[in-house]
């Protein structure tokens, strides 16, 4: 698969995913508020018709208020059962209890619904429950549940037609069959509507955000080319002014791609190694040309400078954020596992393991390849040199699995001055572009 289809595909099924989890977490929330607000409406209703229901009994019986001190409690039971009789249902609900109490609080009567299902439970959580009055920072209802049913339990001032308080009114409203489904059906009917709509407006969206993904994902692709038309370009140059060709940076990366896949590397560091081979001299662009060129062993100042090449690489990648991980390469590919290398002079695993790769990869091809200065060297003379190095230049372990594989790719590639711009393209696909499928390159 392509770097374009590749990355269009992680993100047509990213995007559904996360459309899938948005639509349904976000339905989901507000399907729920609209449960509890239409809950609430239901509720209110029933509330309402209930405080209002018990008010009535303070006007309706206002003879029987008129002296707060002369309060008969036979008339006023009388009252109480009379007043629960007449209208006592309605499709919202029933008065079950209604207790008169005077202004201190004392009983006068307390009437319970004879009829009532869960009569003796009722009366426990009465008899447990002090009496409720209202105006004592209390609100003047609340939602009780007696045998797993909810009871509305309210509580009024008694007033007179003086409109003075002569006592409290307590009641507790038991609310209907129809009320209790109206509850669940009229909540549950909201929050599907509100899931479906919710569910809808993404599923309109999808398409939207779909074609704005794809140009993203064009731009993508383009930018990652870009990157590293760029990186390959850069790398070029400098290998070109180095040796007069730019056959060396594909020969180094292709062996150190090798080494690393015999590793098992994560596709992440076989980036930064990719990167770093391209980009290991970039830092001789400010060594001189005499310094650079020359065709003999350089003096003693002459190579203080030319290893200045590793700091100017420095500070010319560290400038850039893409290229920031071949900083491990550009600063460490002269380090020696002795701990005789430059410029921090590491040792051991204390060199990052690409740079280890790299200088084995970096050795073998110069000592393969002619240079003005020198011809090639056959591949045994190679091994040779370089397995005198093993250990104190080279790590041992990554020495040994080259060993392994050095001479089918000095075969392959071993001082050929052509551009080997398919097996490039397999590398840079199989790391940077198959790597866009989680959207990191």
């Amino acid at each position: 698969m392509d770097c374009k289809n590749s990355l269009h595909t992680f993100v047509h099924r990213t995007l559904i995913y996360r459309l899938i989890a948005v639509g349904l977490s976000l339905s989901l929330l507000v399907g729920l508020t609209v449960l509890f607000i239409e809950r609430g409406r239901v509720s209110h209703e029933a509330i309402d018709f209930a405080v209002g229901r018990l008010s009535v009994f303070s006007n309706r019986y206002d003879h029987l208020l008129a002296d707060p001190n002369n309060l008969e409690p036979e008339k006023i039971q009388q009252a109480v059962m009379e007043f629960r009789s007449t209208r006592s249902y309605n499709k919202l609900g029933s008065l079950v209890f209604v207790g008169v109490y005077d202004a201190q609080g004392k009983v006068i009567t307390e009437t319970f619904d004879q009829q009532l299902e869960n009569l003796g439970q009722l009366k426990k959580k009465q008899q447990k429950m002090k009496i409720k009055v209202p105006g004592d920072g209390n609100e003047r209802y609340e939602i009780i549940r007696v045998a797993g049913l909810p009871f509305l339990r309210i509580a009024l001032p008694l007033v007179n037609g003086s409109r003075k308080r002569v006592g409290i009114i307590n009641g507790f409203f038991a609310f209907s069959p129809e009320t209790i489904d109206a509850f669940r059906m009229r909540g549950l009917r909201a929050m599907v509507s509100a899931m479906l709509i919710v569910l809808l407006t993404t599923a309109m969206l999808y398409p939207v955000i779909l074609r704005l993904t794809r140009r993203i994902t064009r731009f993508s692709v383009q930018l990652l080319d870009a990157n590293l038309e760029t990186l390959e370009t850069l790398g070029n140059a400098i290998a070109k002014r180095d040796s007069d060709t730019n056959a060396h940076n594909y020969r180094v990366c292709i062996y150190a791609v090798r080494i690393g896949e015999e590793l098992s590397l994560s596709n992440q560091t076989m980036r930064t190694l990719i990167k770093g081979s391209f980009l290991h001299d970039v830092g001789k662009i400010g060594i001189p040309d005499e310094i650079l060129l020359k065709p003999g062993k350089l003096d003693e100042q002459e190579f203080a400078i030319m290893k200045t090449h590793v700091e100017q690489g420095r500070e010319i990648i560290q400038r850039s954020q893409w290229l920031h991980d071949a900083l491990e390469v550009v600063t460490s590919h002269h380090e020696k596992m002795a701990g005789k290398g430059y410029p921090k002079r590491l040792s051991g695993e204390s060199i990052p393991v690409t740079a280890r790769i790299f200088a084995i990869a970096d050795v073998f091809d110069a000592l393969t390849s002619k240079r003005p200065y020198k011809e090639a060297f056959s591949f045994e003379e190679a091994m040779k040199i370089m397995e005198e190095e093993n250990g104190s230049h080279f790590d041992p372990h990554l020495f040994d699995i080259f060993s392994r594989i050095a001479k089918p790719l000095y075969e392959r590639f071993g001082g050929k001055e052509e551009i080997f711009r398919e097996e490039l393209h397999e590398i840079i696909t199989k790391y940077f572009h198959e790597g866009m499928d989680c959207l990191e390159y």
